[in-house]
């Protein structure tokens, strides 16, 4: 078969996604990196949650949007609000059906929003113990024992290497981005083509996260030599790298104080994409001032000279259609200002920190300015919602 077919058998369809559990439509749309966005919409959904039936489903998926980065400020406070509803629960209770104690998708995605969300460490206590009972009652030749593990290997009770189930294992680790051995990559990649004819959607999403790792890992970019495409693919996945800024609210090692990396204004925001495309970009340059143009000597963020490519920088401080207009109209003056024959570059990439997060606007913005001739990218970074300013560090 061609990789396309492949990638077309392992695909879940919008009806599917209609028919799943709440919770396990969310684990599917978690795996498959194109179908994250879906979970901002799992996440908001009509109808009461508050009985215990409900309730689970919905945690563990606030569990991943939140490690998906597709999560709101509110959905942060739901999701804390709902496992300290659930851990004031009796699991395993004599008489009574188990429920969430053997839901390996919840367990997974409850055990996935615990870190990100910063829920104390004594307020975990409880899944910790609930998991180590999860782990030997649901079958171990079950697929969603492999989850439970799962759960156990994010909270670091058990290593990645416990999980029995080999392709639960890679699934999750590289849906998580976590380093895995080249041969067991290699090894997976069959047992995700072999997935193909599958009627289980869990199964088909860990496939596909696989077979998307395979193909991004054949199609990465080189150190050296890389092109416009690969900068723009470097800046458009700042968002996802955010995840791992330093922006401490508790104490992560003794006698150390927790460290907020904060970003204030455009510089740091240079500074960090500086940092980024260095190592690639050798002919990088920062604040060069190009030939003067009447009473003004036009001086440009950042440059690639051999990629005649600029990238503009922008800070949004204030939400609202005002800040959005003056940002386009900057722009928009920045890129006659410096693309033409005399400056050497013809190319521009708008690379915008949303400090509001005013997503809303993120579409009428970019469609505006990338209709200008010149402007190849505009990247809208909104503040990640784990960079809360009203979080003073333990």
């Amino acid at each position: 078969m061609h990789l396309s077919e492949v990638k077309s058998e392992l695909h879940i369809t919008e009806d599917e996604y209609g028919r799943l559990p709440n919770h396990v439509a969310g684990f599917c749309a978690f795996m498959i990196a194109q179908d994250r966005k879906r979970l901002a919409s799992l996440v908001n959904v009509d109808g009461d949650q508050t009985d215990e039936v409900a309730a689970y489903p919905m945690v563990a998926c606030l569990g991943y949007a939140i490690v998906a980065h597709m999560a709101t400020e509110d959905d942060f406070d739901r999701f804390r609000q709902g496992f300290q509803h659930l851990s004031g629960r009796t699991f395993f209770a004599e008489g009574r059906v188990p429920r969430f104690e053997i839901d390996g998708f919840a367990l997974l995605g409850v055990s996935l929003g615990i870190e990100r969300a910063d829920v104390p460490l004594l307020e975990r206590d409880w899944i910790v113990d609930l998991l180590e009972k999860s782990a030997t009652a649901v079958p171990r030749s079950d697929w969603e024992h492999g989850l439970v593990k799962a759960a156990q290997a994010v909270l670091g009770i058990v290593d990645w290497a416990t999980i029995p189930d080999a392709l639960c294992r890679v699934a999750v680790k590289t849906a998580l981005s976590v380093e895995t051995d080249p041969d067991e990559m290699q090894l997976s990649w069959a047992s995700a083509v072999g997935l193909i004819g599958e009627k289980t959607q869990p199964k088909r999403a860990a496939g596909r996260a696989i077979f998307d790792s395979c193909m991004g890992a054949l199609s990465r970019l080189p150190i050296h030599g890389a092109g416009l495409p690969e900068l723009i693919t470097l800046l458009d996945e700042v968002r996802d790298a955010m995840s791992h800024w330093t922006y401490e609210t508790k104490t992560r090692v003794k006698s150390v104080v927790p460290q907020q990396w904060e970003v204030d204004h455009e510089y740091h925001v240079q500074n960090l994409l500086w940092t980024l495309l260095r190592p690639v970009f050798r002919d990088l340059v920062d604040e060069q001032s190009l030939p003067k143009v009447g009473h003004t000597t036009p001086r440009y963020d950042l440059g690639i000279p051999s990629l005649r490519t600029i990238i503009e920088v922008k800070f949004m401080r204030r939400a609202g259609s005002a800040e959005c207009r003056k940002i386009t109209q900057e722009i928009a003056a920045d890129r006659s200002l410096y693309l033409g024959n005399r400056t050497g570059y013809d190319k521009l990439i708008a690379f915008i920190w949303d400090d509001c997060r005013q997503t809303e606007e993120y579409a009428t913005l970019s469609q505006g300015l990338e209709g200008l001739e010149g402007i190849e990218k505009v990247i809208i970074l909104p503040r990640p919602s784990r960079m809360d300013r009203s979080k003073i560090p333990e």
